[in-house]
């Protein structure tokens, strides 16, 4: 009996940690070789355009990043790995690639955004999940509609 008890206790643990890891977002640039960067970099500048995974960047941001993948370019037109670079070096490669990471992850279309809310008349938690393009669509479209029925209204009563 104690030995079931552990062993589902285990199997609890596990499985909260991988559902904890799942909801960690993938970074959008990590690369190790000239290579490699190279085709990540031309997809993250790719999905910055409009209907791409991160359009919502705006133009400073948008800035920020193509500034930090051409400084890491450089880095990679000396160096054709990250072995190769000194210490000095993988630290910007680093803090670039944080950057651009953290910006990107903001604005990732693709994000998951979920919320627990009780419903009325229920004390029971409902939790709902969108994607952040999802929720910025429907919000875009709640403001039409609402502009629309003011706007039928005014000529309604005006």
């Amino acid at each position: 009996m104690k030995v079931r008890f552990i062993g589902a206790l285990l199997l609890l643990v596990m499985s909260v940690q991988v559902a904890g890891a799942a909801d960690k977002p993938n970074p959008a640039v990590n690369a190790s070789d000239k290579d490699s960067f190279q085709t990540v970099s031309e997809w993250v500048r790719k999905q910055m355009d409009a209907g791409g995974r991160y359009a919502e960047t705006n133009g400073e941001e948008r800035q920020v990043v193509n500034a930090r993948l051409d400084e890491m370019s450089k880095l990679f037109e000396q160096k054709s790995s990250v072995d190769q670079m000194s210490i000095d070096e993988k630290k910007k490669l680093l803090v670039d690639q944080e950057e651009i990471n953290s910006i990107l992850g903001k604005r990732d279309g693709d994000r998951l955004i979920c919320k627990s809310e009780r419903p009325i008349g229920s004390n029971l938690p409902v939790k709902t999940c969108v994607t952040a393009r999802e929720r910025d669509q429907r919000r875009r479209e709640d403001n039409k509609e609402l502009e629309r029925q003011q706007v039928n209204r005014q000529k309604k009563w005006g």
